[in-house]
Parts: structure tokens; C-alpha cells; sequence
């Protein structure tokens, strides 16, 4: 039995890109989760019987952020090759890890992600197209690929080195000073775009004043209650254009 090569993990990371390819209701990303386990499968087992159950082990239900999910496949990288190495009869630690870990990977995946820095790029996208064009549209492919990329191969070459101890940063209270910065920087972001909407529309003086100061004070509000930050980002662009108004 060979163990993993390095290039074996960077086809992993390749082919994450299309773990959403065949998403379906039943069992969420178990298909795509094993169309990225192929290059594992290959090296780890010759024989029929063990792709077969390899295969069988891995199409049951998986759910998590489509970027997170790297962690979980680079530990079960890990796994599926110490398990093919001392020939494991009992592979039911690995189902165990992947149920325990599906939660916290789609949990961080969704607030990080979806909750704020798509929305923050999004608003600075517009922003920075309104002022000079084209480097709109390019700040927003390049601001939010960064990440996500990076993330993709984070995950997998982490979660095979950790193994099972990567649950450990996995949690929110680590990420947490990630999502503060975040939360500030989306503010910033609605009260630019805000000002710059009423100096385009031929406001000035007081009213972009108190554009800056209202929309980032009843955003810090809402966020600080504990609502969405969809919530707040709304009733903020609600605000703004009522005031371009007058």
C-alpha cells in the first residue's frame, strides 16, 4: 500500500472546486465529497472489495460550507490512510468525525462567508465601481477569490496534518476576532457607500454628515441586538436612499 503523495492532496484541492456539482436534498454534499476523495481512493486501495467500501463509507450524508469542508477532507485523507495502512476493520470513527465536525464547518463557513465578507465585497464592489469603473467588478473577483482559495487549500493540507486534533480550531471563539474585524469593516463599508450615493446625487455639508453617522450607528445597533447582519445592512441602504431624498 503506497501512502499519499503531496500531488494527491493538490488534486483534492482542485477538485473541491466542484464539490457542489451534484448537491442534492438526501444526503447534501456526499457526492461531491467523494468526487474529491478520488485521488485517495486510487493510491489507498487496488483491490475491488476495498474501493467498494470505501465508496460505500463515504456516500452517506455529508453537510458542511463548500469551503470548510476542506478540514474534513484533508482528515479523512489522513484517516483512510492509516486505516489502509493497519489494515482497519472498524472504520466507524471516521463516520463518527465527519457527523461531529459537519456542524461547526457549515456554522463557520456561513457566518464568515455568506453573513460577511461576500456582502462587505459586494458593497465595496459597487462602491469602487461608482467611482472608478472596471476596478469595481475586478476588486470584488479578486477580494473574494483570495479567500476562498486560500481556504481551500488551508483546509486540506491542515486537516492532514492535524487529523482528528484539527477540531480544536474549529470553533467559533477562535474565529471570533476574525468576525469583530469583519463587523467593523462592514460598517465602514455601508457608510462610504452611503456618503458617496448622496455627494453623487448632489448632497454635501450636513446631510452626508448625518448619512455617516445614522447609517453606521443604527447598523452597530442591529448587530449588537443580535439581528442579521442581512437585517441591518437593508434597513441601512433603506435609510440612506430616504435621506437622498430629501
Amino acid at each position: 500500500m503506497e501512502k499519499l503523495h503531496k500531488k494527491d492532496l493538490l488534486w483534492m484541492i482542485w477538485r473541491t472546486f466542484y464539490i457542489q456539482g451534484s448537491w442534492n436534498y438526501e444526503r447534501m454534499l456526499n457526492l461531491g465529497f467523494v468526487y474529491c476523495l478520488m485521488p485517495i481512493i486510487k493510491r489507498l486501495y487496488t483491490d475491488p472489495e476495498g474501493r467498494k467500501a470505501f465508496l460505500k463509507r463515504h456516500l452517506q450524508y455529508f453537510n458542511a460550507h463548500p469551503y470548510f469542508a476542506s478540514f474534513a477532507l484533508g482528515v479523512v485523507a489522513r484517516l483512510e490512510e492509516k486505516g489502509a495502512a493497519e489494515k482497519w476493520t472498524d472504520f466507524s470513527s471516521i463516520d463518527k468525525f465527519k457527523m461531529r465536525i459537519s456542524s461547526s464547518l457549515g456554522a463557520l463557513g456561513d457566518r464568515l462567508f455568506w453573513g460577511m465578507i461576500k456582502p462587505i465585497i459586494g458593497v465595496l464592489g459597487v462602491f469602487l465601481t461608482l467611482l472608478l469603473g472596471i476596478v469595481g467588478p475586478i476588486f470584488m473577483i479578486v477580494g473574494y477569490n483570495i479567500p476562498h482559495i486560500y481556504l481551500r487549500y488551508y483546509g486540506v493540507m491542515r486537516g492532514y496534518k492535524k487529523g482528528f486534533d484539527v477540531i480544536s480550531e474549529l470553533s467559533v471563539r477562535r474565529y471570533k476576532k476574525y468576525f469583530d474585524n469583519l463587523g467593523k469593516l462592514s460598517l465602514f463599508a455601508v457608510g462610504i457607500l452611503g456618503g458617496f450615493l448622496l455627494i453623487s446625487a448632489g448632497k454635501s455639508g450636513i446631510q452626508t454628515s448625518v448619512l455617516f453617522i445614522l447609517s453606521g450607528a443604527i447598523t452597530y445597533f442591529i448587530l449588537i441586538m443580535r439581528k442579521s447582519f442581512y437585517f441591518a445592512f437593508i434597513l441601512a441602504v433603506l435609510l440612506m436612499f430616504g435621506m437622498a431624498l430629501i
